[in-house]
């Protein structure tokens, strides 16, 4: 073990810090705001992220964005000192090769111009000697933790890379909007591309290239131009919204274990969609052929996870016009319509409904009728009714 006693302690911690390829596991009662948005993004990259640490005015903003960048990758672990302590430890451990343990805090001061003590591990067991004390805090405090709604700042949450809803709504409280809420919904992003040939004299050529977005719900690949921009070129300033009761805020979690789970699913992806057959001629005879992408040819270029927010904002302005729009949060763009059917109060895509040829309304497939053997017209139930 070795140690360090000087300013600049982030000389001794950084250069590993910001390289970590499987984990970081961090202790530090005061978390800076700028370190926090690059343990976020870490996360999203698939880096297994914890932190323990306090709930003390200057965290403020640093738990807020690590909140808003929820994923499966990134645990947090925050403690009251009036309920439970005050957590007064810094460590440091990153991909269970390196380990440091002393008085730096994860703060410019602490990294850079305040005077700090650090103890090194240089060997596995020292380095496992500071990963048992990391672990035997995180089972002690685990369930005396803050919860997500006990670390809310009043009625605030921080919105993340959403424009506010007054962008697509100039009056958000006018009667006819009953409903506003914003939902992140997790995707995995990735673009990709490969080149290959197969085959001799001549050799068939063989290359594609992609942006391939995969719900972290469903599993599912999405093909929709209009999202795949959305993640790959949009974003937003973060800011606080304070709710008041006006607004709901859903955070779906993704069932996707990893990221290393979501990788082998595109890749399967990628693999089918290309997997196409070909002609081989060898002088005056053809042979089919069948190519099959190899996974190593496959390079991602830019890979990533993304909570996507959404606005939902359901209006009413009739009896018969009842409708949902869902709009991208990061540019404000409408992504999509719902409708209410006015028979049964069934939401359905809007090109999903069929329109009543009598009175122009949008009801669904099983509230709607024909009428007529050689002019067939589409009527729903209310006008049968009537006629």
């Amino acid at each position: 073990m070795r140690t360090y006693c000087d300013s600049n302690a982030g000389s001794q911690i950084e250069p590993v810090l910001w390289n970590a390829r499987e984990s970081v596991w961090i202790i530090s009662p005061w978390l800076g705001k700028d370190y926090a948005k690059r343990l976020a993004f870490m996360s999203q990259k698939g880096i297994e992220v914890r932190i323990i640490t306090s709930f003390v005015d200057f965290n403020i903003d640093s738990l807020e964005i690590l909140k808003a960048s929820e994923n499966p990758n990134l645990r947090l672990l925050v403690l009251d000192k009036k309920k439970v302590a005050f957590i007064h430890a810094k460590i440091y451990i990153i991909d269970n090769k390196y380990g440091v343990s002393g008085s730096a805090n994860l703060t410019y001061s602490g990294l850079n111009s305040s005077v700090e003590n650090l103890s090194i591990a240089e060997t596995n067991e020292e380095v496992q000697k500071i990963r048992n004390d990391f672990m035997n805090l995180w089972m002690i405090f685990d369930r005396k933790s803050m919860s997500n709604e006990e670390l809310s700042s009043g009625s605030s949450y921080s919105i993340r890379a959403a424009f506010p809803l007054s962008i697509n709504f100039g009056n958000i409280d006018k009667p006819d909007i009953i409903g506003k809420e914003l939902v992140y919904h997790p995707y995995y992003f990735f673009e990709f591309s490969f080149r290959a040939s197969a085959g001799k004299s001549p050799p068939v050529l063989f290359e594609n290239s992609g942006f391939v977005v995969l719900d972290g719900v469903t599993r599912r690949i999405i093909n929709d131009d209009l999202l795949g921009e959305e993640i790959n070129n949009h974003s937003a300033e973060g800011y606080v919204l304070k709710t008041e009761n006006k607004y709901r805020l859903t955070i779906h979690q993704p069932i996707i274990r990893d990221f290393r789970e979501a990788r082998e699913l595109v890749l399967n992806h990628i693999i089918e969609e290309n997997t196409e057959r070909y002609t081989q001629y060898y002088g005056s005879r053809s042979y089919d052929r069948i190519f099959v992408p190899y996974r190593n040819i496959i390079r991602f270029i830019k890979s990533g996870f993304v909570q996507v927010p959404m606005w939902y904002i359901e209006i009413v302005e009739s009896k018969k016009r009842h409708y949902q729009n869902v709009f991208l949060g990061a540019s404000g763009r409408k992504w999509s319509e719902f409708v209410y059917c006015p028979e049964c109060q069934k939401k359905i895509w809007i090109n999903e409904a069929i329109i009543c040829d009598m009175c122009g309304t949008r009801v669904c497939h099983d509230c709607i009728k024909e009428k007529g053997l050689i002019f067939t017209k589409k009527i729903c139930a209310s006008c049968i009714s009537k006629s």
